[in-house]
């Protein structure tokens, strides 16, 4: 269920090429010369965003592995005798895509304001956060 750095890379490339691939080419060529700083910057600006997508993300895969696990589980055995096997990995799916979701819906505001924004100016925090 945990979500590896470079996973927010790819999301927020993803994300950067689809609105703005100006932006995208220099957070690719950040990410590839190792950059660390620059690809922090561009977190810190589109955390809420990348977040967002990820989220989307998550939930989209759980919706179909339910959908996919009550279509698995309404086949009669005797014709897919595999059915118990789809159905114990689906359930395994599910719950580690729950458990990311979890992470993620935990990854609020105060987890991101302890660590990137200043306690004395929490309007600037909205404002970088897109919530202003």
């Amino acid at each position: 269920g945990e979500i590896a750095y470079k996973v927010w890379d790819i999301f927020l490339y993803k994300l950067l090429l689809e609105n703005d691939p100006d932006s995208a080419s220099a957070f690719y060529t950040a990410c590839t010369t190792n950059d660390e700083k620059t690809k922090e910057e561009y977190h810190e600006y589109y955390y809420q965003y990348t977040k967002d997508v990820m989220k989307s993300h998550v939930d989209s895969i759980i919706d179909e592995v339910n959908t996919l696990t009550a279509k698995a589980k309404s086949l009669p055995l005797s014709s897919y005798p595999r059915v118990p096997m789809i159905v114990a990995h689906n359930e395994l799916m599910g719950q580690t895509f729950a458990m990311t979701k979890e992470i993620l819906d935990s990854l609020e505001w105060d987890e991101f304001y302890a660590e990137y924004c200043d306690p004395n100016d929490p309007e600037g925090c909205d404002v970088l956060m897109g919530l202003a």
